[in-house]
């Protein structure tokens, strides 16, 4: 008896702790607004950032679903944000023009002092056709120029395009 009473106390505590976990994994798909020193970003539902990262980006997220067959390793859509600790705006969206392939639109303008450049390209995501959507943005106030870059393959623009335009209209330096 006291043995089947041990398991059900066993049983019961992996039951809550299966919970905590499954609850706590579900949160980190929900819209969240991050807040660093010097920018703003919405991440939207659907996309998670890593808890911790030593990749050198300023910000990175990445949708929870893969690509289907060829693309199963794949991540529908991801974005990176980089920081340039110079004005290098006129630099920077040459850089992106030269390697982002086919130009599907462009729009540069002046938005408080601050100058944007949208930019949406045609590109390959780890080998396979992808959109790429740039927003590039300096910061004479900061002396500083920030590249937000969000791909997504191309098979799943439509399913993920309110998604990116939520970060890429989310994204404000402060």
């Amino acid at each position: 008896m006291e043995i089947f009473i041990v398991g059900l106390v066993v049983v019961a505590a992996m039951v809550f702790v299966s919970t905590k976990i499954k609850r706590s994994a579900a949160q980190a798909f929900e819209p969240e607004r991050v807040e660093k020193k010097e920018f703003i970003i919405i991440k939207p539902r659907g996309f998670m950032t890593p808890v911790e990262s030593d990749s050198g980006f300023a910000f990175e997220a990445y949708s929870r679903d893969y690509g289907e067959k060829k693309m199963r390793n794949t991540r529908q859509s991801e974005a990176f944000l980089t920081v340039t600790d110079k004005l290098s705006f006129a630099a920077e969206c040459e850089k992106v023009r030269k390697t982002a392939g086919d130009i599907l639109s462009e729009r540069v303008f002046s938005d408080g002092g601050e100058k944007i450049c949208l930019l949406e390209a045609e590109g390959r995501g780890n080998d396979f056709p992808a959109i790429d959507f740039w927003k590039i943005v300096e910061s004479k106030k900061l002396k500083k120029t920030f590249t937000l870059k969000v791909s997504v393959l191309k098979d799943y623009r439509e399913i993920h395009i309110h998604e990116i335009n939520e970060m890429v209209n989310g994204f404000r330096l402060k």
